[in-house]
C-alpha cells in the first residue's frame, strides 16, 4: 500500500479531522502509535524528499490581475522554497469561469494530488468535485473565499484568508471616522458570497440606510460600463458621500467619476497605495494575499510529511489590515517587490 495515500486518508480508519478533534496526534496516540501508520509516518519524510512526491494543486476563481498576481507570487515562492522537500505545485486561475475551476479540481483528482487548495466563491458549484476529492482522501484547504463552506468534509483542513464580514466592519469604521453618512458599494462578481459578506460588514457599522449596493456582474471586464453605472448612481442619489469598491481594479478607475469630496476606499492593494498617498483615497483593506498563496503550500507539505494540522477548526487569518496615509509609504516599498 502506498504510504502517502494511507497518511492522506484513502484507506485509514481515523480521519484527519478525527485526529484534530481528539486533540491532535497526542490524543490519538493510542490509535496511531505502535501501529503500521506510525511506522509509515516515520518514513514518510524521507520518501517525500524525492522530487514530485508531494502534489499540491492550487485552483482558484481568480484572474492574473493586480490581486491574484500577488497571490501567485506567494504560491511560486513557497513551491521554490519547498522544492527540496519534494513538493510540486500546479496552478489554475479560472477567471470566474466555473466550468474551468471545476475542470481544474477534477484534473487534480485525476493526477492524484495530495492536497487541493481552492477558493470557493460559490460553494454549490464546487460541492461535487470537492466531495469526490475528499472521498479519495485528498486534503482540502480553502483560500481567499469559502470560509465554512466545506468544513464538514472529513479531509478538510483549514481556511486561509480573512474573515470577510469583519473586514467589512473595518471599512465601515474607517468611513465612520471620516464622517461619511452613506456609501455606495460596488459588488463586481454577482455570485461571490465573500463580496456580499464584506458589504454586510460595512452595513453592520453604518446601518442599512448608510449603505447602497450596486451589483455589476463582471465589472472588471467592462470598466467603461462600470464607470458609467457608478456615475449614474451618484447622480441619482445626492445623499451618497462615500464610495467603496471591493477590488482596486474597479475602485481606482471609478475615482475619476465620483463627485469631488467623496470619501473613497477599497479592498486589496493593487495601485491603491499611490492614490492614498495622493489623498484621492482614504484607505485600503489589505488581506495580504501573498500569504494566502504561500501558506497553503507550507501547510500541505507539513501535513503530508509530518501530519501537522493547523487552525483547530478555526481559519488562519491573513488580515484584515488597514493601509492609510500613515503607513502607505512603508507598504508601497513592499508592493513594489510584488509581495503586498
Amino acid at each position: 500500500m502506498d504510504e502517502l495515500k494511507l497518511l492522506n486518508g484513502e484507506t485509514r480508519g481515523l480521519s484527519r479531522r478525527d485526529v484534530l478533534l481528539s486533540g491532535g496526534l497526542a490524543a490519538a496516540g493510542a490509535t496511531l502509535l505502535g501501529s503500521p501508520a506510525a511506522a509509515l509516518a516515520r518514513n514518510v519524510s524521507a520518501r517525500a524528499s524525492q522530487a514530485g512526491k508531494i502534489k499540491v494543486a492550487v485552483v482558484t476563481h481568480g484572474d492574473t490581475g493586480s490581486f491574484w498576481s500577488v497571490f501567485k507570487r506567494g504560491v511560486d515562492q513557497a513551491a521554490k522554497d519547498l522544492r527540496g522537500r519534494g513538493v510540486s505545485v500546479t496552478q489554475v486561475y479560472a477567471n470566474n469561469d466555473v466550468a474551468k475551476q471545476v475542470a481544474g479540481i477534477n484534473a487534480a483528482i485525476a493526477a492524484k494530488a495530495n492536497v487541493i487548495a481552492t477558493s470557493v466563491p460559490d460553494a454549490s458549484a464546487l460541492k461535487d468535485p470537492l466531495t469526490n476529492a475528499s472521498k479519495k482522501g485528498i486534503e482540502i484547504i480553502t483560500v481567499n473565499s469559502g470560509l465554512g463552506a466545506f468544513d464538514y468534509l472529513p479531509t478538510y483542513e483549514v481556511h486561509v484568508g480573512q474573515t470577510e464580514d469583519i473586514a467589512g466592519q473595518g471599512a465601515g469604521k474607517e468611513f465612520k471616522k471620516a464622517g461619511v453618512k452613506k456609501v455606495l458599494i460596488v459588488i463586481h462578481e454577482a455570485s461571490n458570497s465573500g463580496l456580499t459578506q464584506r458589504a454586510n460588514g460595512v452595513k453592520s457599522v453604518l446601518g442599512s440606510k448608510g449603505v447602497k449596493i450596486l451589483t455589476i456582474p463582471n465589472a472588471k471586464s467592462d470598466i467603461p460600463g462600470t464607470k458609467a453605472k457608478v456615475k449614474a448612481a451618484f447622480a441619482a442619489d445626492k445623499t451618497l458621500d462615500g464610495f467603496l469598491g471591493l477590488d482596486p481594479d474597479v475602485t481606482i478607475p471609478c475615482l475619476d467619476v465620483i463627485p469631488k469630496g467623496t470619501k473613497a476606499g477599497t479592498f486589496d492593494v493593487g495601485g491603491a497605495i499611490k492614490e492614498i498617498e495622493a489623498g484621492r483615497m482614504l484607505f485600503a483593506i489589505d488581506q495580504q494575499q501573498y500569504l494566502q498563496g504561500y501558506l497553503p503550500v507550507v501547510f500541505a507539505v507539513l501535513y503530508v510529511t509530518n501530519l501537522n494540522t493547523v487552525g483547530n477548526g478555526q481559519p488562519v487569518l491573513t488580515g484584515p489590515g488597514i493601509i492609510n496615509k500613515a503607513n502607505a509609504k512603508k507598504v508601497a516599498a513592499l508592493a513594489a517587490k510584488g509581495t503586498r
